[in-house]
């Protein structure tokens, strides 16, 4: 039952209802001159709580789990709110992949305690699932109780506060490194070379369009280090090319794409400027210049568009796109392994598979350390 308080201050006329919120704080619910009617509100506010925790109780987990992650994907598509949905979109992952799967169905809301959340984590460990997923898969059910609370389904989350399975001591592996985050090796500068060669349409007899983009994004990549969204998400009016040599040309990295959403990066400190290295400077006017070319009479603002000349349909690269044409190069410098796999969906199209790389399943993540040696190089020789 949720907690109230009736408040009459000091010479004020009115009577204020205090009712607590899911995070123990109270704020006004309702005011009046009445104490009486103050009071038959108070009775109102109980009793519809009184219901919704009767209802909570009869409400198994999973179920309350599926509400709370179809929730999450709505706070996400509400643009007033500061959600993303790609980041939100994880709970109905982890609900459909784990949880609908191997959670039993007959558990309560009210029964979840530390010990079934423990069980269910050794369940996950037995079918293969990694350490680093079974804790972010548990420790989403914190979450979720939360979420149960401010629907008043439960009165609070109980022992689960303070649950973590990294003070389990039945739950820590024998190794501890599988307890952390695996780390991109970072691209040697030999290899750069071997790749950026790879994909220069100037060694190779015939270039297209398509690979002079191609060559652009990589070399984004190893010069800048920017993140797949924000490599998607680059705007021509964010290169700014000076004509005075004395002066650096530079990139702001405003806008990002993730999937077909649009954004702002993904914290303040990702919105940033930086000094173009000049070979990079290079390459990004010769593909400026073809760009303009192939889409004249249109003009597109993204940097590195799909290459239809069909204007509704120009939309920024895809990212599988990206992944795949960097798993290709990799496969064909030894630094990977892939095969063609026909598609379920569509058994007269291919999916690029990969079997093992060198790089991990983020091809374009090992460029971010990367990118610092040639970013500092840039800078100095503008500085000389």
């Amino acid at each position: 039952m949720s907690k109230t308080k009736l408040v009459k201050r000091k010479g004020s006329k009115h009577w204020k209802l205090f009712v607590e919120d899911g995070e123990g704080k109270y704020k006004v619910y309702y005011k009046s001159e009445s104490k009486m009617a103050c009071k038959q509100k108070r009775a109102e506010v109980q009793a519809n709580s009184i219901d919704k925790l009767t209802l909570g109780h009869k409400k198994t987990f999973v179920e309350v789990y599926k509400e709370f992650a179809l929730h999450k994907i709505e706070v996400g598509k509400n643009e007033r709110l500061g959600g993303k949905l790609n980041s939100l979109k994880v709970y109905l992952s982890y609900y459909r992949k784990h949880i609908a799967l191997n959670f039993d169905h007959k558990i309560l809301l009210t029964e979840v305690t530390k010990k079934v959340v423990k069980d269910f984590f050794r369940k996950l460990l037995d079918n293969g699932v990694s350490w680093i997923t079974a804790e972010n898969v548990v420790m989403s059910f914190k979450t979720a109780l939360k979420y149960a609370v401010d629907q008043e389904y439960i009165s609070s989350i109980g022992p689960m506060d303070s649950f973590s399975p990294k003070k389990e001591e039945e739950l820590i592996p024998k190794d501890p490194s599988e307890m952390k985050y695996k780390i991109t090796p970072m691209i040697s500068l030999q290899e750069a070379d071997r790749l950026f060669k790879y994909f220069d349409p100037q060694l190779k007899k015939n270039p297209t369009i398509t690979d002079k983009r191609n060559f652009a994004i990589v070399s984004v990549f190893l010069f800048c280090g920017m993140r797949m969204s924000e490599v998607r998400g680059l705007k021509w009016n964010a290169i700014h090319f000076s004509n005075n040599p004395k002066l650096p040309s530079y990139i702001t990295v405003k806008h990002t794409i993730v999937g077909h959403e649009e954004g702002y990066g993904k914290a303040d400190g990702s919105r940033r400027t930086f000094i173009i290295h000049p070979v990079l400077l290079e390459i990004l006017r010769e593909w400026k210049a073809a760009h303009t070319r192939h889409f004249t009479p249109h003009k597109i603002t993204w940097v590195f568009p799909s290459l239809t000349k069909t204007i509704e349909w120009i939309v920024p690269v895809h990212d599988n796109t990206i992944r795949d044409m960097f798993n290709v190069a990799y496969d064909a410098l030894g630094y990977a392994e892939i095969e063609h796999k026909v598609d379920r969906c569509n058994p007269s199209k291919t999916r690029l598979v990969v079997k093992w790389s060198k790089f991990g399943s983020a091809p374009t993540k090992t460029f971010r350390h990367f990118a610092a040696t040639s970013l500092l190089a840039g800078q100095n020789s503008n500085t000389e």
